[in-house]
């Protein structure tokens, strides 16, 4: 199976339990903060891990540089892209400001664990 149809469905699979998970959390202890874009963050941070994975293996193994360079290109351009998204959704609902920023950060720090943790589990195998 390529290296890419993994990483796509162990996405898939750790989006569907961060979704049960929140799910279960904003029907229950956390339902005063239940943030309406909940679903959209889910696919947000879902679309960004897996575009950003598929620039950074698409480059050259073999030349450690290209390998850098993509994966540095890719952790910048997506911090940019999650400081835009903040700016416009704060800008448009400002009565979620304090859900949306503890789910945001929330996601960041789950995706970003997994984003890293799955990219050293596919270098170790090269």
């Amino acid at each position: 199976m390529p290296k890419i149809t993994m990483f796509l469905k162990s996405a898939l699979l750790f989006s569907a339990i961060i979704y049960l998970t929140g799910f279960i959390l904003f029907t229950t202890v956390l339902s005063d903060y239940y943030l309406p874009v909940f679903n959209l963050l889910i696919f947000y941070f879902l679309t960004l891990t897996v575009l950003g994975r598929l620039v950074v293996m698409s480059s050259d193994m073999n030349k450690p540089n290209d390998f850098n360079t993509r994966y540095f290109f890719v952790r910048w351009l997506k911090m940019l892209i999650h400081l835009a998204f903040i700016v416009v959704y704060l800008l448009l609902d400002r009565d979620n400001v304090f859900p949306f920023i503890l789910v945001f950060l929330t996601c960041y720090l789950v995706y970003s664990v997994f984003d890293i943790y799955t990219l050293n589990v596919y270098l170790k195998k090269k």
